[in-house]
């Protein structure tokens, strides 16, 4: 019957039920490695934002008072060429890539109290020197501390959370784009030159709002640890003027002089001259008190008449 299986077909099947695996109907545990580098799950930024308002604020309309804090963990893979990413387009001889800092990151924008170097373009000096301009900081491997006011800046740094330090770096060159561009938009209103177009490039009304929300955006970024100045550098610039006059009196008391002028006073305190001048200091300042008290006597008899 066509029911029935050859005999050799069901010795097969036999055998395989046989060879099962004896642990093959246990519940078991599986492990899995996940993806390492540019693929890996790990969180690597941690945000927080918090807004308040006002009642007179939200009549009026104004903005919120924003405030953002960040936390940012750089990996290696990130900054430099590693065996399972290089990829980086600009990378140095060691594999290091060189992506600056965005401009809150940089010295001349950072208090001195954190290291910062503000730029000093009001100064006397017209000259800047190499020592005195700022240097380029880029990004490093490590954490990374950012904080921003206001609700443009919590916006911006929400678009950049979206992109690697690569794309970071072209999308804050088309910003200064941007800011260029509408300065040189401002420049020609007040040259009279054609408002609507600049150069065919952009209309004036796209550059006004995209970057004018760029200066309202105050934003702070630290490497942790910061660089703070040297603490003993501080202290000893205001106990200079202490140390001088402490080495000079060392200087005097080791050369003699002290005992010198010690000698002096003694010889010169059992003569009279001290007694003496203490009385004429006495007499006199006793003469300008009583002349002082018959002149106001006087102009009170002035005043009366």
């Amino acid at each position: 019957m066509s029911d029935q299986q050859p005999p050799q077909q069901a010795s097969q099947q036999q055998q395989q039920k046989v060879r099962k695996h004896p642990f093959a109907d246990w519940p078991t545990i599986k492990i899995l490695t996940p993806p390492q580098g540019r693929y890996s799950p790990k969180v690597d930024e941690w945000c927080i934002t918090y807004c308040s308002q006002s009642i007179s604020g939200r009549v009026h309309g104004r903005e919120p008072d924003c405030r953002s804090i960040c936390i940012r963990k750089v990996f290696p893979h990130e900054v430099r060429n590693v065996i399972a990413f290089k990829r980086h387009e600009k990378a140095d001889a060691e594999g290091n890539a060189k992506y600056p800092l965005p401009a809150e990151g940089q010295t001349a924008n950072l208090p001195r109290l954190l290291g910062g170097r503000p730029d000093d373009s009001d100064s006397d000096d017209e000259r800047p020197t190499a020592q005195s301009k700022p240097t380029t900081k880029f990004w490093e491997e490590g954490w990374y501390f950012w904080t921003g006011t206001g609700r443009q800046a919590a916006r911006d740094k929400m678009n950049m959370m979206q992109l690697d330090l690569q794309k970071q770096q072209k999308y804050s060159n088309l910003r200064q784009e941007q800011r260029d561009l509408w300065q040189d938009y401002q420049e020609s209103l007040r040259k009279g030159v054609d408002s609507n177009v600049l150069g065919g490039r952009m209309p004036g009304s796209v550059v006004v709002s995209s970057t004018a929300d760029i200066e309202r955006a105050k934003s702070l970024l630290i490497h942790l640890p910061p660089d703070l100045p040297p603490l003993w550098e501080r202290i000893n610039k205001l106990l200079a003027p202490s140390y001088r006059v402490l080495s000079i009196f060392r200087e005097s008391v080791t050369s003699g002089e002290q005992r010198d002028f010690a000698v002096r006073v003694w010889e010169k305190a059992q003569t009279g001259e001290p007694f003496e001048l203490a009385r004429r200091t006495f007499s006199q300042t006793y003469e300008r008190w009583k002349n002082k008290d018959a002149a106001d006597e006087d102009d009170g008899k002035k005043g009366s008449t």
